[in-house]
C-alpha cells in the first residue's frame, strides 16, 4: 500500500470525447500539468489492449516529465506495463486484495465509492483513496446512481472519521461549485482532500488557465478550513517543535538494520529523543515487528544479508510504516550500486537520507563516496537539482546533508544551515542523523518532507549546543555531549525558534 503524501488536490480524470476541435488529447493533459494537475487518471473504456498501452505509455512520459502520479482507470495490465503509478477501480471492477495482490503494496490504488458502505468496506481491504461521488450529475458517466450533493459527500466523509483514508470528490465539479462543494461537505475533522475533474478541465480552450482556477480555488478553501500548505520557515519550524513532542508521547519503535560500527550510537540517539530502538537482524521475527513497528530504518554501512533488509522493508509497507534509507557509500563501488538499485526498486522506501556524495552519486551528477565520508559538489544548483529530481523519480523524500542540508519532496525544498564543524569529525554522525530521521518520521506521518527537516534541524541544533560546552574539547567528549543534548533539544523543543537557519528555496 503506498505511503507517500500524495497531493490529491487537483485530480484530472481524462476524456477523449471532450477535446475541442483544433486541440490534441496529449496537448490537453501537458496544459492540464502546466496548470498544476497534481494527479493524472488516464481513463480509456473503449480502446484495445495494445493501443492502451501505447497510449498509456505517451501519458506516462507527460506526468513523469512534471513530477506528477499517473493512475490506470480499472486496467491493472495496462498499469503494469507502463508501470504507472497506480490504479483506480469502480465496484464492478477486480475486487481491491485480489487487485493489491496483482500490484503489490507500492502501488497507488483508489476506489469509486458512492455508499458509506462501499467506503467501510474499501478503507478495510486497504485502499489508498476514495473517489466519493458523483457529486452531481454528469454528462461523462452513464447510467451513475442519485447523485450525492454536498450532504451525501459529508456524510461518507463523517462515516470515515473514527478511520479515515485520502478522498477526493467527482462529478459535475468546476470553478463555480468547487469551494461550495469543499467547504460544505467538511465534518469539522475531515474534509475532502481534493477534486477529480474531468469536463472543466479537457473540454476547455486551455487547461493551462482552467487548472490555475481550480488549483487557486481548491487551496483557498483548504486554507479557510485550517489546511496548512507548509511551505515556510515558520510551518517548518513550528512543525519541527510539535514534532518533537509527539515523539515523547508516542514513544515508537523504530527497527534498525544498520551497521555495526555505529549501533551503539544510533540506538542511544534513538532513546535520546524519545523513541524506542531495536537492531534486530533475525529474518524470523522480520514480520512480527513490522506489526508494532514505527519506522523501518535501513543502513547500507555494512551489507552483511540485503535479502532481510528488502524483506524487513517490504514487511513494514505492507502495514503502512515509512521505511528510511541511508544509502552509506552507495557510489562506492559496482556491488552498493547495484545494491542501491535494489532498494530503489523493491522497496517502497519513504525517505532516501544521505551525504552529499552519495546523494550526487545516485543523481548522476558527479557525487563521489569514499568509504562513510563525502566528497561532492558543493554549488547549491547542483544540489537542489539532485534533491529535487530524486525525490520525483523515487516518489519519496530526499534529504541531502552537508555544510548545508537540503530537503526535497520533489516539488518544496528546504535549505537548513545549521550543524557545528565538530558533527562530521565523528563516526556515523549521518547514520546517526538518519536514525534521528526515521523517529520524526514514525511519530509524524502527516508530512515525511517536514519530518524529515525536523530531525536534520534537531540534530544540527542540537550539535552546535553540545559543541558549545565549556567541557567539550574535541570529537571524543563532543560525542557524548551530543546525545544529551539530542535529549535536551527534544525536552524542550522551542529552543529551536532560537536556533533554526532555514530557507525555503522556490
Amino acid at each position: 500500500m503506498s505511503i507517500k503524501k500524495i497531493d490529491y488536490s487537483l485530480y484530472l480524470v481524462t476524456d477523449r470525447s471532450l477535446v475541442p476541435e483544433g486541440k490534441t488529447f496529449l496537448g490537453q493533459i501537458e496544459r492540464a500539468l502546466e496548470g498544476g494537475v497534481t494527479l493524472v487518471q488516464l481513463r480509456e473504456k473503449d480502446t484495445e489492449t495494445g493501443p492502451f498501452i501505447d497510449f498509456a505509455r505517451k501519458v506516462k512520459e507527460l506526468t513523469r516529465r512534471y513530477g506528477v502520479p499517473l493512475i490506470i482507470n480499472d486496467r491493472l495490465d495496462v498499469a503494469q506495463a507502463v508501470d504507472a503509478e497506480g490504479v483506480h477501480i469502480g465496484q464492478d471492477d477486480m475486487p481491491l486484495k485480489q487487485a493489491r495482490a496483482i500490484l503489490g503494496p507500492k502501488k497507488i490504488i483508489g476506489v469509486s465509492c458512492n455508499t458509506e458502505e462501499e467506503a467501510a468496506i474499501a478503507i478495510r481491504d486497504g485502499a489508498d483513496y476514495l473517489g466519493i461521488g458523483a457529486v452531481w450529475f454528469t454528462s461523462t458517466k452513464k447510467n451513475i446512481k442519485e447523485p450525492l450533493g454536498i450532504e451525501g459527500v459529508k456524510k461518507i466523509l463523517k462515516s470515515m472519521e473514527s478511520n479515515p483514508v485520502p478522498t477526493v470528490a467527482i462529478g459535475g465539479i468546476g470553478a463555480k461549485n468547487a469551494c461550495e462543494l469543499l467547504e460544505g461537505s467538511n465534518t469539522g475533522k475531515i474534509h475532502v482532500d481534493g477534486l477529480a475533474i474531468v469536463s472543466a478541465i479537457m473540454a476547455a480552450e486551455d487547461p493551462k488557465i482552467a487548472c490555475e482556477e481550480l488549483l487557486g480555488l481548491v487551496r483557498k478553501s483548504l486554507g479557510k478550513m485550517g489546511v496548512m500548505a507548509n511551505n515556510t520557515v515558520e510551518d517548518a519550524v513550528k512543525y519541527a517543535i510539535q514534532a518533537a513532542k509527539n515523539i515523547k508521547a508516542k514513544t515508537p519503535m523504530v527497527h534498525h538494520i544498520t551497521n555495526y560500527v555505529v549501533i551503539n550510537d544510533n540506538a542511544n540517539a534513538t532513546l535520546a529523543v524519545g523513541a524506542s530502538p531495536i537492531m534486530s537482524t533475525n529474518r524470523d521475527e522480520l514480520r512480527d515487528l513490522a506489526a508494532v513497528n514505527g519506522a523501518m530504518l535501513l543502513n547500507m554501512g555494512t551489507l552483511n544479508d540485503v535479502d532481510s533488509m528488502i524483506l524487513a522493508a517490504q514487511a513494514n509497507a505492507e502495514h503502512k510504516n515509512p521505511v528510511v534509507l541511508d544509502p552509506v557509500g552507495c557510489g562506492a563501488t559496482k556491488y552498493r550500486k547495484g545494491i542501491l538499485q535494489r532498494f530503489l526498486t523493491e522497496c517502497d522506501l519513504t525517505v532516501v537520507k544521505g551525504n552529499a556524495g552519495e546523494i550526487l552519486s545516485m543523481a548522476g551528477v558527479g557525487g563521489k563516496s569514499r568509504g562513510v565520508d563525502s566528497v561532492g559538489n558543493s554549488e547549491e544548483e547542483v544540489m537542489v537539482n539532485a534533491v529535487k529530481t530524486l525525490a520525483k523519480q523515487n516518489n519519496c523524500i530526499i534529504g541531502l546533508t552537508g555544510s548545508t542540508d537540503y530537503v526535497s519532496d520533489g516539488d518544496r525544498v528546504f535549505a537548513i544551515e545549521n550543524g557545528d564543524k565538530l558533527l562530521p569529525l565523528i563516526t556515523g554522525s549521518g547514520c546517526m542523523v538518519s536514525s534521528v530521521v526515521a523517529c520524526f518520521a514514525a511519530a509524524n506521518r502527516d508530512d515525511y518532507l517536514l519530518s524529515t527537516v525536523a530531525g536534520i534541524l534537531t540534530v544540527t541544533v542540537a550539535s552546535e549546543i553540545a559543541a558549545a560546552r565549556e567541557y567539550v574539547n574535541g570529537p571524543g567528549t563532543f560525542r557524548a555531549a551530543l546525545i544529551d543534548e539530542l535529549y535536551n533539544v527534544t525536552n524542550s523543543p522551542e529552543i529551536l525558534c532560537k536556533y533554526a537557519k532555514i530557507r525555503v528555496i522556490q
